[in-house]
């Protein structure tokens, strides 16, 4: 009996030797985040938005879209951001034909330090694709201090 109770004894200790160090071990830094939204006067579309900050990208950036009228127009979100590589629009995305929200998870890695960004949401003529009229987010400025993005030397 005594064997059975100080194997049980040793194997508790040895595990948690395992454990307690996976505890203790300090978890990656939280990615800070920043967003927001825009809602169309007439209340005909919105979109939000959410940006996880990284030295020298934008990971993850979710967009959602809504749409709110069948009138012809698709809804619409593209990124701008500026930064090492100047002001830089990226890709629209538009609500797929048939739906009235869609949502994206995607990234922007311009290959430079990022000062802000935000969104446009706008209204797109179905049948011939030109921007009919945008609203904007709040310029969203990088929460990541310029001085800890120092190349190293070397």
């Amino acid at each position: 009996m005594r064997f059975k109770h100080t194997l049980a004894a040793a194997c508790a200790t040895a595990v948690a030797a395992l454990i307690v160090p996976l505890a203790a071990t300090p978890a990656a830094a939280a990615v800070p985040t920043t967003g927001d939204s825009v809602t169309a006067g007439d209340f005909s579309f919105s979109g939000s938005f959410e940006i996880g900050w990284r030295a020298d990208k934008l990971d993850p950036v979710k967009i959602t879209l809504r749409d709110q009228r069948t009138d012809g127009y698709a809804v619409g979100a593209r990124l701008v951001t500026g930064g090492a590589n100047g002001k830089i629009t990226w890709r629209m995305r538009t609500i797929p034909s048939g739906q009235d929200t869609a949502s994206w998870t995607t990234y922007a890695a311009p290959g430079g330090w990022i000062s802000y960004a935000y969104f446009e949401v706008c209204k797109v003529n179905v049948s011939n694709g030109a921007v009919s009229y945008c609203h904007t987010t709040r310029v969203m400025n990088n929460p990541i201090s310029d001085e800890d993005n120092v190349p190293f030397p070397g």
